[in-house]
C-alpha cells in the first residue's frame, strides 16, 4: 500500500467516525450502529461528495423504508424513554426522603455541598437572561458522566434546560449543589445520544459568577 492509499483509508476513517459520532445522531436520534448498512451508507457519502446518485437507492420505494426505519427508531425511543422515566421516578423518590434533599413544587431537588455567601439572582440587578459562570459535571442516575467542564463556562442562563436555569437562579455565588432535575426540566423525550430520552439528570454545580 502506498503512502497516498494510506492517507486516503486513514481520512476516510476519520471522516465517518466523525459523521458517525456528530452528525448523522442529530439527522436521526436514536439511531444506533446496526440500524443501517456500513456498506450502502459509505457508497452514500462517496456519491454524495462525487456529485452522483444511484437510482437503484432512490427510488418509489425510499419514502417507504424511510417511514420504516424512522418508525423503528421512535418506537425504540419510546420504549427506552418510558424505563427511563420510571428509574428516574424511584430515583428522586428516594434522593427526596434525605434530609439533606430539598425538593421544590417544580420537582427540582437539590443538595447543598457549599453554601456560598455571595449575592443571589436578582432580575433587577442583573437583568432576565445574565451570564452565569459555572462548573459543573453531569450524570445519569446510573452514575454514567455525560458531560463536565474542565473549566469555567459562561452562558445565557436562558439559554440552558429549564431545571439548570431553575438551580441558577436560587444559588449564591459561591455555592455548590448536587441538583437532580426531573426530565421534564431536562431534555423530556429529546434527549441526545449521550443522555437519552426522558432521563432524569444529575448535576453537580459550582456557581462562580452572573454578569448582567
Amino acid at each position: 500500500m502506498t503512502e497516498q492509499e494510506k492517507t486516503k483509508q486513514v481520512m476516510g476513517y476519520l471522516i465517518g467516525y466523525q459523521l458517525g459520532s456528530r452528525i448523522i445522531p442529530q439527522m436521526a436520534p436514536g439511531i444506533e450502529g446496526d440500524d443501517i448498512c456500513g456498506e450502502t451508507l459509505v457508497k452514500g457519502i462517496v456519491d454524495s461528495m462525487k456529485g452522483e446518485q444511484d437510482a437503484a437507492y432512490i427510488n418509489e420505494m425510499v419514502d417507504h423504508y424511510q417511514k420504516e426505519f424512522f418508525t423503528m427508531i421512535h418506537k425504540r425511543a419510546e420504549k427506552i424513554g418510558e424505563a427511563n422515566l420510571e428509574k428516574g421516578r424511584k430515583y428522586m423518590e428516594e434522593n427526596g426522603k434525605r434530609a439533606e434533599v430539598t425538593t421544590l413544587p417544580s420537582g427540582l431537588q437539590y443538595e447543598v455541598v457549599v453554601a456560598g455567601n455571595g449575592e443571589k439572582y436578582d432580575a433587577a440587578v442583573h437583568g432576565e437572561a445574565p451570564k452565569a459562570k459555572v462548573m459543573y459535571k453531569g450524570t445519569l442516575v446510573d452514575g454514567t458522566v455525560f458531560d463536565q467542564s474542565k473549566q469555567p463556562i459562561e452562558f445565557n442562563i436562558r439559554q440552558v434546560i429549564p431545571g439548570f436555569t431553575e438551580a441558577l437562579t436560587l444559588m449564591p455565588i459561591g455555592s455548590k449543589w448536587i441538583v437532580t432535575i426531573p426530565a421534564n426540566l431536562a431534555y423530556g423525550a429529546n434527549g441526545p445520544g449521550s443522555i437519552g430520552p426522558n432521563s432524569t439528570l444529575i448535576f453537580e454545580m459550582e456557581l462562580l459568577g452572573l454578569t448582567k
